[in-house]
């Protein structure tokens, strides 16, 4: 029986915590390959996570959870956690906040499930009771699955700075625009994870975030924005590849700095490219320590190591063609978010009896008549490789 023994990644929080590797350690692996090396290199690992992967499988085990595949696994360990006991902190706080939400209810008032579009199969954003789509028009973002990075994953447009963000808490609407904010997100993680499974490696997205409008006064609210960044930070680790924040206005820089760590996370923050409203790419002014133009143009994120400047398509890895047209291209729009008027809340559609309790076999729910057939309450889940046990599993549901 070939047994072999592997190391912390470099560059990794877990290669510092972990090292030395003792006998006892997961990072040092006692179990035959054709069981173990074999199953999670099929699935997309890199050899240095096969060892604390297959250890999370085992903490898992038994579990009714749907997001046990090896890659998305990896994420948990890759989202900066000082050691493996810690990923498992991770995964036992996103098991008990997905029920919390009600997610798969969530995602069904949201939108619906498609295979008949272009491939991968995804959620398509469509509010689809009364509520949902009285809420709408006041959230600020949308996954756009048509749109793809390079490596092939989604691309997240924020129209952040057109947030009406004072209306929202006026009329105690920020509770109703985080079950929109949690569909995007599942959304463009499920995205991400079904373009994994296909092409066999980590896929990530990346988040483009237009800030025009920020003021002050958003300063006085954080703990609103935060609220919106706790459901990533702890419930979606690894997800981003870049964070594009364009539009920048001069006042940003002291924004940022009093922002920045209460709402992302140090990992994020290393993926952050800031631009002014001359977003395009051209060559500039070098950066502040925030990453912010020092220069009267305001305009650029620089790499550190040249003066060679880029704009957005290039940091978020997108064709400039395909970006919804606002951002000056050709690509599906999308839209501004709407003021929010005064009474809105109080005349909001009341839950419909669905929404809360599920469907009675005899129930109206909504109707489209260009939706394809939905899927079932269960949330995309798929292990497309061998099992523990060797055993080759199908979709489950």
């Amino acid at each position: 029986m070939q047994l072999f023994s592997l190391r912390p990644p470099q560059g990794c929080a877990l290669a510092g915590a972990l090292q030395p590797i003792g006998a006892n350690s997961i990072w040092s692996v006692n179990q035959s390959a054709d069981l173990l090396y074999d199953r999670l290199l099929q699935a997309g690992l890199s050899m240095d996570f096969v060892a604390p992967v297959s250890e999370l499988e085992r903490f898992i085990q038994g579990w009714d959870f749907d997001l046990d595949d090896p890659l998305t696994l990896a994420r948990f360990l890759l989202g900066n956690p000082a050691s493996v006991e810690e990923a498992k902190l991770r995964l036992e706080e996103c098991r008990a906040w997905r029920p919390q939400v009600d997610l798969p209810r969530l995602m069904q008032r949201w939108g619906y499930w498609t295979t008949a579009e272009k491939p991968p199969p995804h959620w398509v954003w469509q509010p689809q009771t009364p509520r949902a789509a009285a809420v709408a028009p006041y959230f600020f973002g949308r996954c756009c699955p048509e749109l793809r990075t390079q490596s092939g994953g989604p691309v997240l447009v924020l129209r952040l700075g057109a947030f009406d963000l004072e209306g929202a808490l006026r009329e105690n609407l920020v509770e109703e625009l985080m079950e929109p904010w949690i569909f995007m997100v599942e959304q463009t993680f499920q995205l991400c994870r079904e373009v994994a499974f296909e092409k066999k490696r980590l896929v990530k997205l990346a988040c483009i975030v237009d800030i025009e409008g920020v003021s002050f006064t958003w300063l006085q609210h954080l703990s609103v924005l935060q609220q919106f960044a706790k459901a990533i930070n702890r419930h979606y680790p690894e997800m981003a590849q870049t964070l594009t924040v364009i539009r920048a206005p001069h006042i940003f820089t002291w924004l940022w700095e009093v922002a920045a760590p209460l709402l992302l996370e140090e990992m994020t923050l290393k993926k952050v490219a800031i631009l002014g409203h001359d977003f395009r790419g051209r060559p500039g002014p070098r950066l502040d320590r925030f990453g912010l133009s020092t220069g009267p143009l305001f305009s650029h994120r620089c790499h550190p190591q040249t003066s060679r400047c880029e704009g957005l398509a290039a940091h978020a890895g997108v064709a400039a063609a395909e970006l919804p047209s606002f951002l000056g291209g050709g690509g599906e729009e999308v839209p501004r978010p709407e003021l929010v008027p005064p009474g809105v809340g109080a005349r909001l559609p009341s839950r419909l009896h669905y929404e809360t309790t599920g469907a009675p076999a005899n129930s109206p729910e909504p109707k489209d008549p260009k939706r394809p057939a939905s899927r079932p309450a269960g949330l995309c889940h798929r292990d497309f490789c061998f099992s523990p046990a060797g055993l080759v599993d199908n979709y489950k549901e």
